[in-house]
């Protein structure tokens, strides 16, 4: 009879022990002992599947070649070996069934007999609970190792080696001193020079520098993964994500694990794993907060027009972005408007337009831009304010420290609450679901008030650094005053980005939220901050602070007579209910 065998293996530890030699060894003894005719092509293996899968090359070519007609016999070692799923093996065999062939498992022989076919039922079972076992201890110990402290997995991240388990040491990572240098550099020019993800790539691509494949180009998603992961600050996660279906498959075919996706479980499930640290906490923070500046500012969409205060207008109506839009008049002439995206019904899923109207790109962008050189060219003023605020500032700190000592006396109040449950429990007074039910809710009052706390404790931080930025409010201001007469369109959007965080349109004002960014320059960027290849510059920090408005003529347009751009003093009277005035941080001051 013309014959063919299957085996399989599915890992590679099985494939270096030479299992699958030992499965083709005994078919192919199988085979001679019956005088079946076997020919090389009619050999089939698969090394490294699991058995949960039906989609393995060799078993799509037994397959095949049994539909075809070229075999009348299969010889398999096993039925868990065809598959650890029953209803696999069952429809497989069915298969094999109807085209005519039979099937012939060595270590145990099934026949059309009931108790054949029971026994067979039996196996397929036994095998599926035995791969769900496996699948759980398997789970169970990573986790186990993870919260031990020890590194999950052989794939090192780019910067790091993995250093495989020895006699006394778990696995572990450690610094690759060939990439480590690769790594700093990437974070140095994200944070120091405030570049793109494409100037990154592109300044890689044409550089020194190669990915660990050793071929170029770089791809984006790794360069962003460097600069996003938090293991180069010390701590890496497992058990991050949780495998869930695809809300939307992109194929019919089944993925690998047998669902589409995969999602981050909450943060309080992560487990984090130390590891050598490449970037200080500082740069993280501070690279983490750039690449959300330059999300905001992407100039991926929109750049065929040119307008000055892209990805800073908000409508106060809708709360949605403005845009900016290019209309072509007689005579070949092109006028700029900004509109609200909550025009679009479809795009946002809402169920009313926007009843803001569109505003002429001319007149908002010679208001905004009259108010910076005003503004910029008066350092006298900013200090004003400046002044203004530490001193609110300083009476009210009395009142903060009391604020932290009612926090610190409701919190030890929650700790004897959460002793006094547990006291109860053990007397039996409480049962274990009200002693959990109210732990919770201890739980939920403490994360609050370690919130509140931190809060504070933030204020605090940011009025030690008050006199610091105050000496170096005038030197910003003289930086960038040189430029603020003959600046080209590219430099006047640098600045705008560079000192403007948000701009508010309402019906007959504009709310201008500033933030003017301190961080002295590195070396070789000059005295003054200077327009990327983009054009763009970005604040250090984002610090916002809404202001009143003075009135301002604007000519005739799209905007209201009583257009006015804001820029007055700060009282804290004025300061709108729950909002502060200002927020200050190390490297920014909101005015």
């Amino acid at each position: 009879m013309r014959a063919a065998i299957y085996a399989r293996v599915s890992t590679e530890r099985q494939e270096r022990q030479q299992t699958i030699d030992s499965q083709l060894a005994a078919l192919r003894a199988w085979a001679d002992a019956g005088a079946h005719e076997l020919r090389d092509c009619h050999i089939f293996r698969d090394e490294g599947y699991s058995g949960a899968r039906l989609d393995r090359p060799g078993l799509d070519g037994l397959r095949d070649a049994v539909r075809d007609g070229e075999v009348e016999v299969v010889a398999i070692l096993a039925p868990d070996r065809l598959s650890r799923r029953y209803a696999y093996q069952v429809l497989v065999l069915e298969e094999f069934r109807r085209a005519g062939c039979a099937v012939a498992f060595l270590n145990h022989a099934i026949s059309d007999d009931p108790g054949d076919q029971l026994l067979l039922q039996i196996q397929g079972a036994v095998a599926e609970y035995e791969r769900a076992l496996l699948s759980e201890r398997f789970r169970r110990g990573k986790l186990q190792k993870a919260r031990a402290g020890q590194f999950i997995g052989v794939h090192a991240p780019y910067g790091y080696r993995y250093l495989p388990r020895q006699e006394k040491s778990a696995g572990r990572l450690i610094v690759d001193e060939t990439e480590v240098e690769t790594v700093r550099q990437l974070y140095a020019w994200l944070t120091e020079e405030r570049m793109t993800l494409r100037q990154i790539l592109k300044r890689l691509n044409f550089g020194p520098w190669f990915p660990r494949c050793g071929r170029r180009p770089w791809s984006p998603s790794t360069v962003h993964h460097i600069l996003s992961d938090p293991v180069y600050i010390g701590t890496a996660y497992s058990n991050r994500y949780e495998y869930v279906p695809a809300k939307k498959p992109r194929s019919r075919k089944p993925s690998y694990r047998g669902v589409g996706c995969r999602r981050l479980r909450p943060k309080e499930d992560w487990i984090a794993i130390a590891v050598p640290i490449i970037i200080e906490q500082e740069t993280g923070e501070r690279a983490q907060a750039q690449l959300a500046r330059n999300a905001a500012l992407s100039f991926r969409n929109n750049t065929k027009y040119d307008y000055l205060l892209r990805c800073l207008l908000t409508c106060s109506a809708c709360g949605l972005a403005m845009y900016g839009i290019t209309r072509h008049l007689a005579g070949n002439i092109e006028r700029h408007y900004y509109y609200c995206a909550g025009k679009d019904c479809v795009m946002t899923a809402r169920a009313q337009r926007c009843p803001r109207a569109g505003v002429k790109g001319a007149d908002l962008d010679g208001a905004v831009w009259d108010h910076v050189r005003t503004l910029l060219g008066n350092p006298e003023r900013l200090a004003a304010q400046f002044q203004q605020f530490v001193g609110d500032a300083d009476r009210s700190a009395a009142q903060e420290a009391k604020d932290e000592a009612r926090i610190l006396t409701r919190q030890n109040g929650l700790n004897q609450a959460d002793r006094r449950l547990l006291d109860a429990y053990q007397a039996e007074v409480i049962s274990l679901e009200e002693l959990t039910e109210r732990r919770q809710q201890l739980a939920d009052q403490r994360r609050a008030l370690d919130h509140q706390l931190e809060q504070q404790r933030d204020l605090r931080r940011q009025r030690t650094k008050a006199q610091e930025i105050f000496t170096d409010l005038t030197a910003f201001c003289e930086r960038i005053h040189g430029r603020l007469e003959t600046a080209s369109f590219a430099d006047k959007q640098a600045i705008v980005q560079l000192v403007i965080e948000r701009i508010i349109v309402h019906d007959d004002h504009l709310e201008i939220r500033h933030v003017i960014p301190l961080h002295n320059p590195p070396p070789g960027r000059g005295p003054i901050p200077a327009a990327g290849p983009n054009g763009r510059l970005c604040s250090d920090r984002v610090n916002a602070a809404p202001l009143e408005c003075r009135p301002q003529h604007l000519g005739s347009g799209g905007l209201q007579p009583e257009m006015r751009v804001g820029d007055h003093q700060f009282h804290p009277a004025q300061t709108p209910a729950g909002e502060r005035a200002q927020e200050l941080g190390p490297e920014g001051l909101g005015f």
